[in-house]
């Protein structure tokens, strides 16, 4: 049986059981080969932008005995999924832009599931900005910690009812709504982490802007406006 790197199993833990699992960006196809193993789906669609990784995930499902419960296909993003075709998608390994820009591409579909689970390594703030824009609630968060870098994982799903929708909070987009309620120590050593490396750019800045660079008063600004943020968030720890 696989055994799945901590991050993906987090991703792994999040997944209820379904019919169908699409794994945007599968690479090797290695988590839906965990997730055909252990029962979770009946059927995993493993996509991919390139044919190289496909291949090998091919080779993985089949060496494991999975050819009639999986698909293989090449697609961009969310491009080769019908609407309501699986009922949960998984986006994990990319930047939080690129995996806006492929559940915009893909709305109808990305809708239609029952719930995705999505890991940005990067742009959290204004991912989960979009998604909030975009009728998505947060429904499940964590955090992991990869070669030094604390990323969350955080689960979704489309709300139609606008009166069901959470309004969030710029520190709770920025740090994650459910996270902060969870308060792992992760978070708290992301908190720490994030606090003095602003608060040393900050005092440098403004210890060599003796020309009043408007440029550097922004750059200031914007550290100030982090900061505060961690404030609001430490203050509801």
């Amino acid at each position: 049986m696989i055994k799945l790197s901590h991050r993906l199993q987090i991703v792994f833990d999040m997944i209820p059981h379904c019919h169908t699992l699409a794994d945007v960006g599968t690479d090797h196809g290695y988590f839906p080969l965990a997730i055909l193993e252990n029962g979770v789906a009946q059927k995993a669609i493993a996509m991919d932008v390139n044919q190289g990784p496909l291949d090998k995930a091919r080779k993985n499902l089949e060496e494991a005995g999975f050819s009639d419960k999986s698909e293989l296909r090449l697609s961009d993003g969310l491009k080769q999924l019908a609407v309501g075709e699986a009922q949960v998608i998984s986006i994990c390994g990319m930047g939080g832009t690129l995996i806006g820009k492929i559940i915009m591409a893909g709305e109808e579909v990305a809708k239609s599931a029952e719930c995705i689970i999505i890991e940005p390594q990067s742009d959290y703030y204004s991912l989960r900005k979009l998604l909030g824009e975009m009728g998505f609630v947060i429904t499940d968060e964590d955090l992991t910690c990869e070669e030094n870098k604390i990323y969350p994982i955080i689960k979704i799903h489309y709300e139609a009812d606008a009166n069901k929708r959470p309004q969030y909070s710029d520190a709770e987009l920025t740090y994650g709504p459910i996270i902060i309620q969870k308060a792992p120590e992760l978070l708290l050593k992301l908190l720490d982490k994030n606090q003095k490396e602003y608060s040393s750019i900050l005092v440098n800045l403004e210890k060599n802007n003796v020309e009043k660079s408007p440029a550097i008063e922004l750059r200031c600004g914007q550290l100030r406006a982090e900061l505060e943020l961690i404030r609001q968030v430490q203050n509801l720890l």
